[in-house]
């Protein structure tokens, strides 16, 4: 207490300099702490805005010419009219040859006439059913009717038919069991012989197929090619199975049935080959497949079709020898066969025909119910779909029609005509052409970019030569197969331009852009204001009124051209978002 009580006295003695030394202190201790305290994070940040974004895929795009261009038809055919030469300037959309379309054009008829009657179907469905209607579809269902019954009745002779020859036959069999044995028992082992040079033939296609060189030149070249093939072999090899697991029984009929399927199945393979030969005949050389290779491939097919013929001709052989015992009986037991196989065919044509006759019942009934009843919404929907899928038979049609018709893609002069009055269609090239200017771009899109890449999607491209004009373009082309450029994968799209530009030159280059997505009247944000939260969500960090960030849980949406990224809930209009932290 002494020490307090002669402070409080030196400071009433010194009054103004201990009033002096406070302040300073005080000073001096708000200092301390300024230069020592933390400074505060700033914020980079910027408004959520509403309007609308674009997504796009960018490169470098080329202007390219596919001057040169071999058109063919879509389908086979006799040729009509060839009403171009060599030298003729064409123009877009001229016909250029056309083929034979006189069924098509009475499949045209068929379903416009189809069409009418579905309009007038649904016409009189909406006008409702009269009784002069209810008394005619009372007349079909009982005509439809008496028809069933007639059905049944031929089903049963059918039957009855079948069974009696069924039995005749079995006699006649049981007779022809004669002490052949030794012919009969050694038929079936040179016919299972020639079907295993038939597997070993269908191997070697597989073999000569697997390779790479095959494989890349077939993927260059007409790829469907290859699925129709293995489609066959996988035929022939079911028909190779279904010979051997025929019946081998000791009498003539089985063993020639046995060597019969087994001949079947050897001419499919025999078949398969002269495909497959075709198909590497005409496959187009690459820098792996070289003509040497492919005489190689020809060479090992055209052996196996030599052995096959072989096969086909030691089969007929045995076929003719078989055939050649007890002539007399193999006469009748045929006969029987063939009488046997038209009772069972009858038959099946009169199951079929019941079954026909079974359901138009049930149709004609159903009608005359909805007819007894009164239209329906659900009726007139009915008629509507089937009004539409007649409407679209007739599209269809329409479009096999158009298939007979060959026209100029673009502006050109011909170059070649491959094709006559009177001859059919060729497989390759029927006429050819050479376009006027320059019309198509070429870039290579990324990985990333180009699963949002699709056919007729807009685009442009801001040439270098021709900068603050951008060209409009639209995608005609998508590579399946990615293209190696600078060791990084890209796939090739080729882009047409929507207008002519003949003022254009083959290898300008340029920024090119394809518009792969809009969004109109959207919320958006740039995409580095969007984080991954904790838990797996995502998250945008907001500012309060306080200039707080306060983290807001937000549904991510479409990525822009412009790096704004759609926000369709969590955010709205006008708030600041935190873009940066800079602490």
């Amino acid at each position: 207490m002494p020490f307090i009580s002669a402070t409080i006295g030196a400071i009433r003695r010194n009054k103004w300099r201990s009033i002096i030394a406070a302040v300073v202190a005080i000073l001096l201790v708000l200092f301390v702490r300024r230069i020592t305290r933390p400074n505060p994070p700033q914020y980079i940040t910027a408004t959520a805005t509403r309007g609308d974004l674009v997504q796009t895929a960018e490169a470098v795009g080329t202007v390219t010419s596919e001057k040169d261009l071999d058109l063919q038809f879509r389908t086979a055919g006799i040729i009509d009219q060839v009403p171009v030469k060599e030298g003729d300037h064409v123009h877009r959309g001229q016909k250029l040859a056309t083929i034979r379309a006189g069924s098509l054009t009475a499949s045209i008829a068929s379903a416009a006439a189809h069409v009418q009657e579905m309009e007038a179907s649904l016409d009189a469905l909406k006008a409702g059913s009269r009784p002069e209607d209810i008394a005619v579809a009372k007349a079909n269902l009982a005509n439809k009717k008496a028809q069933l019954g007639a059905a049944k009745e031929t089903l049963q002779n059918a039957k009855d038919a079948a069974v009696k020859s069924q039995a005749k036959l079995d006699a006649l069999q049981r007779q022809s069991t004669v002490n052949i044995s030794g012919d009969v028992s050694t038929a079936p082992n040179a016919a299972n012989g020639e079907l295993t040079a038939a597997e070993q033939a269908l191997g070697t296609i597989d073999d000569v197929f697997a390779k790479n060189d095959v494989d890349d030149s077939m993927q260059r070249g007409n790829p469907s090619d290859e699925a129709v093939l293995r489609s066959r072999i996988a035929s022939a090899r079911a028909a190779i199975r279904d010979a051997r697991s025929s019946p081998q029984s000791v009498d003539v009929p089985s063993a020639a049935r046995f060597l019969q399927n087994a001949r079947a199945a050897v001419a499919q393979t025999s078949s398969v080959l002269d495909r497959a030969y075709d198909i590497i005949a005409h496959l187009p050389q690459t820098s792996t497949l070289t003509a040497s290779a492919i005489a190689s491939y020809k060479t090992t097919i055209a052996a196996q079709r030599t052995a096959i013929q072989t096969s086909l001709r030691t089969l007929d052989s045995a076929i003719t020898d078989l055939q050649n015992l007890p002539a007399g009986l193999q006469t009748q037991i045929a006969a029987e066969e063939t009488n046997l196989q038209n009772a069972q065919n009858a038959e099946g044509r009169a199951a079929a025909d019941l079954r026909t006759y079974e359901t138009s019942v049930q149709i004609d009934e159903a009608q005359l119910q909805l007819k007894l009843a009164g239209s329906r919404p659900e009726d007139i929907s009915v008629a509507d779909a089937r009004l539409k899928q007649a409407q679209a038979e007739l599209a269809r049609a329409a479009a096999e029609y158009s298939d007979t018709i060959l026209t100029a893609p673009n502006d050109g002069i011909v170059t070649n005509v491959n094709v006559k009055a009177g001859e059919a269609s060729p497989v390759g090239s029927a006429v050819s052409i050479m376009g006027d200017s320059p019309y198509r771009i070429e870039m290579f899109v990324s990985e990333v970019d180009i699963p949002k890449v699709a056919l007729s999607q807009s685009g442009s491209i801001e040439l270098d030569a021709f900068r603050g004009t951008h060209f409009r373009l639209r995608v005609s082309e998508i590579d399946a197969a990615a293209t190696n450029k600078d060791g990084v994968s890209k796939y090739r799209v080729k882009l047409d331009f929507v207008y002519p530009h003949p003022e254009l030159k083959i290898g300008m280059t340029g920024d090119a852009a394809i518009v792969t997505g809009v969004r109109r009247d959207v919320v958006s944000v740039p995409m580095r204001a969007v984080l991954d939260a904790p838990d797996g969500g995502t998250i945008v960090r907001v500012l309060d009124a306080k200039g707080l960030p306060q983290d807001r849980r937000v549904t991510v949406g479409m990525e822009g051209g412009n790096g704004h990224v759609e926000i369709p809930v969590g955010i709205r209009p006008g708030e600041t978002v935190v873009v940066l932290v800079k602490n």
